[in-house]
């Protein structure tokens, strides 16, 4: 492999590591992908997607507000506010006091001292509905930072949606990632990216769909190969039902 490929491994590999993903090496770009679903019937609602920072650096105060992840709120159907990121951020699986910051910002969008539920646990095999954290915020975030659940609890195979990372643009603003869903299933789903890029700590970033503007998932793990990155997500319905089965 040449220099520059080499070094691409490595990124890659690096960032499969931060993410908890599982990830394959080849010496060359695929050329037998399959091709991807077409473009669904989606029956729901169309909305707007967000306007302004709704995803944001997950940092653990205990380590001195070291970086870990990236996080959301999301506002759940009877109206309580949560803070939603990965249980796999955490290491050593012990929740201590956790804060969101829109990334290139110092003032801190939420703060949180206690879980909404127990903690979930760092996925391990294909499960990826096991890995996630549900937290009560200290006080009430702005609404307009809090972020609504697709009632359809899933994306669609061929949908278009779109990651909103939690390490923003580098300028202050959001970074927003495209993909297509690839594949559904009681596991989670799985997201084609548009591009290939570094997804270390964007772990915990929401995931929503272009079509309603409501998020369909978190970011969990990655599938990388030269040429082409996977996302895998948490689907938002199986992060909803397990906070309010409490």
């Amino acid at each position: 492999m040449s220099g520059k490929t080499v070094a691409r491994v490595i990124i890659a590999v690096l960032a499969g590591i931060a993410l908890g993903g599982i990830i394959v090496l080849v010496s060359r770009p695929r050329v037998d992908l399959p091709p991807l679903p077409p473009p669904p019937a989606i029956a729901a609602e169309r909305g707007n997607p967000p306007s302004g920072i709704v995803a944001f650096e997950e940092r653990v105060q205990a380590s001195g507000n070291h970086l870990t992840g990236s996080g959301f709120l999301l506002e759940l159907p009877h109206g309580d506010v949560i803070g939603v990121t990965t249980a796999h951020s955490l290491g050593e699986g012990n929740f201590s006091p956790i804060v969101f910051t829109a990334a290139g910002h110092a003032v801190p969008v939420a703060t949180f001292a206690e879980l909404y539920v127990p903690l979930g646990r760092p996925r391990a095999g294909a499960d990826m509905t096991i890995d996630y954290v549900v937290m009560r915020p200290d006080v009430p975030p702005d609404p307009a930072i809090v972020l609504q659940p697709d009632p359809r609890g899933v994306p669609q195979p061929g949908e278009r949606v779109s990651l909103y990372s939690g390490l923003g643009d580098g300028r202050g603003g959001q970074r927003i990632l495209h993909g297509t869903v690839e594949s559904v299933d009681d596991n989670g789903a799985w997201i084609r990216m548009d591009e290939v890029f570094d997804p270390g700590l964007m772990s915990g970033s929401p995931v929503i769909s272009q079509h309603t503007g409501r998020v369909v998932g978190m970011t969990i793990v990655m599938n990388w190969t030269p040429g082409l990155l996977r996302i895998g997500i948490n689907p938002i319905g199986a992060i909803v039902a397990k906070a309010i089965s409490e």
